[in-house]
C-alpha cells in the first residue's frame, strides 16, 4: 500500500511558504523601523551647515559679501569701496536641526602646506546692528534650533605665512568649527573651498595695485582694534585712525623713513588728543606691510602731495 504525505496547506498555500513570507515581512519592517529611528535621530539631533564667504568690511559704512562661496570677488559685485577697508572671511554656521548645538573654535581648515592638514582660528572682529551679518567674537556659542551665528575672520593676517609654507599650487581653505560632543571638525563644503594661489594678495580678482594708505590703515586697524570691541567702538577707532594716518601722510611728498613717520604720527595723534605708547611699533609694522606689497603698490598718493604743497604755502 502506498502512503502519500504532504505538508499542510492554508488557503491553498503551503504553511512553510506562508511562514517564510511572514518572516520576510517582519525582517523588512524591522529594517525600515531601524532606518527610521536612525534618520529621526539625525533629523532631531544637532546638525550644522557651514558657509565661508569672502567679504570686504568698511567700518562705519558696510560689509560687502560674496555669498556664492567663491573666494575671488569681481569689481562688478563691489560697487564703490572706501580706502578704509579690510578683507575678511565671513564664517556662517546654521543649525537646521531640532536640538541646540554648542560650537567652539570657529576658524579655518588648511591644506596644501608642509603639514598635511590643520586648522587655526585667526583673530575676529565684532559687528552689530547688521541684521544677519552681525558678527560675534565669542569663541564658544550655543546655537538654538533653526538659528545661526556669524563670525568675521581676519584671514589675511595668517595667509601670507601659510603661502610661504605651501607649494606652487598654494593653499586650500575651508571654514571649520568644533562641536561639543563630537570628535571631528565640521567644515564647509569641499566644492566651495577657497583655493588661494601663490602670490595672492587680495580677494579682488581685477585689482592690479593697492594704495599705500589702505595698506597702512589695515595694519593700524589691526593693531588698535580689540577683539572684544563692538562695531560702534571699532567704527570710531577706524574713523579716528584714518584721520590720524591721513594727517601723518600729508606731511610727506614721498614715502618717509620709519623714524620720520613715527614722529609725524605722534604729532598728529597728539593734536587730536589721542595718546598711545605704540607708535614706534605702529610705524614699523606699517612700513613692513608696504614692503610686502612692493610688487603691486601704488606710488605715494598724488592727492596727498598736492595737499602737502598747499599746506606748506599757508
Amino acid at each position: 500500500m502506498n502512503a502519500t504525505s504532504s505538508a499542510p496547506d492554508l488557503f491553498g498555500t503551503p504553511v512553510a511558504v506562508l511562514t517564510f513570507i511572514v518572516v520576510g515581512l517582519g525582517f523588512i519592517v524591522s529594517v525600515f523601523t531601524l532606518c527610521w529611528q536612525m534618520a529621526k535621530h539625525v533629523l532631531d539631533g544637532g546638525r550644522l551647515r557651514i558657509y565661508l564667504n569672502a567679504a570686504i568690511w568698511e567700518p562705519t559704512l558696510k560689509l560687502t559679501t560674496n555669498r556664492s562661496g567663491k573666494w575671488e570677488i569681481g569689481k562688478s559685485g563691489l560697487g564703490s569701496i572706501s580706502p578704509e577697508n579690510i578683507e575678511v572671511a565671513q564664517l556662517v554656521v546654521e543649525n537646521p536641526g531640532r536640538t541646540p548645538v554648542t560650537i567652539y573654535n570657529p576658524g579655518v581648515s588648511i591644506t596644501g602646506t608642509a603639514k598635511r592638514k590643520y586648522s587655526l582660528s585667526p583673530r575676529m572682529f565684532a559687528l552689530s546692528s547688521q541684521g544677519p551679518d552681525s558678527a560675534t567674537t565669542e569663541t564658544v556659542v550655543r546655537i538654538d534650533p533653526y538659528d545661526r551665528v556669524t563670525f568675521l575672520l581676519d584671514y589675511w593676517s595668517v595667509v601670507p605665512g601659510l603661502l610661504k609654507e605651501a607649494g606652487d599650487s598654494g593653499i586650500t581653505i575651508r571654514g571649520s568649527v568644533s562641536v561639543a560632543g563630537r570628535r571631528r571638525l565640521r567644515k564647509s563644503s569641499y566644492r566651495r573651498a577657497w583655493r588661494i594661489p601663490q602670490g595672492a594678495w587680495t580677494v579682488r580678482k581685477d585689482a592690479s595695485s593697492i594704495s599705500p594708505f589702505t595698506v597702512m590703515w589695515r595694519e593700524l586697524f589691526r593693531l588698535h582694534s580689540q577683539p572684544q570691541d563692538n562695531d560702534e567702538s571699532g567704527d570710531l577707532a577706524g574713523y579716528e585712525l584714518g584721520a590720524i594716518l591721513r594727517g601723518a601722510m600729508l606731511k610727506f611728498g614721498d614715502r618717509p623713513k620709519v623714524g620720520a613717520f613715527q614722529s609725524a604720527l605722534e604729532q598728529v595723534a597728539g593734536d587730536r588728543g589721542v595718546t598711545s605708547a605704540a607708535y614706534a611699533i605702529d610705524s614699523w609694522v606699517m612700513c613692513e606691510a608696504l614692503n610686502q606689497h612692493s610688487g603691486h603698490l601704488d606710488p605715494w598718493p598724488q592727492k596727498l602731495k598736492g595737499e602737502v604743497s598747499e599746506a606748506g604755502s599757508d
